[in-house]
């Protein structure tokens, strides 16, 4: 008889491992996503480079790893930031969110309210009567996302 099970092997084995973004400051982006959002440092390296440094943290929260970088020689393309900070979807090519859900997102909202954070909007609908959720900055005005469970597709 044939064995039936095979070992995975390429991308069968892909898995989500992360998602990676520049930070200005990587100390005080490892403080907000400790403070804001409860996430944990795993571990923080600096990386030599041609021209400068690389520090690299890692941190895990929200059943999710995120990957700060700073680069001694970064540069803010002035489009996006500007986008981060108006009421519209993002329209810069590459310009991306975090993206969570809570049970209660006004419970939630007052949290963050508590806490001192930047909003782009506070309890929206995207759709009609779904995807009912606040949009956050971080301190370099990443946007994260955060819906209402029960409203999203």
């Amino acid at each position: 008889m044939e064995n039936s099970t095979k070992s995975k092997e390429g991308l069968d084995t892909l898995a989500f491992y992360n998602i990676a973004f520049v930070v200005s400051n990587i100390e005080e982006s490892m403080k907000w996503y400790s403070n804001i959002l409860g996430f944990k440092l795993l571990t923080k390296q600096s990386i030599p480079a041609p021209e400068g440094k690389i520090e690299m943290a890692f941190m895990e929260g929200a059943g999710m790893k995120i990957e700060m970088i700073e680069n001694s020689n970064n540069q803010s393309i002035e489009l996006i930031r500007k986008d981060a900070t108006t009421d519209a979807a993002p329209t810069v090519i590459g310009s991306k969110a975090l993206v969570f859900y809570v049970e209660d997102l006004g419970v939630t909202t007052n949290e963050l309210e508590q806490k001192g954070v930047k909003f782009l909007w506070k309890e929206r609908y995207l759709a009609e009567d779904s995807l009912y959720c606040t949009m956050i900055l971080d301190i370099d005005d990443n946007r994260i996302n955060i819906f209402q469970k029960n409203t999203v597709i």
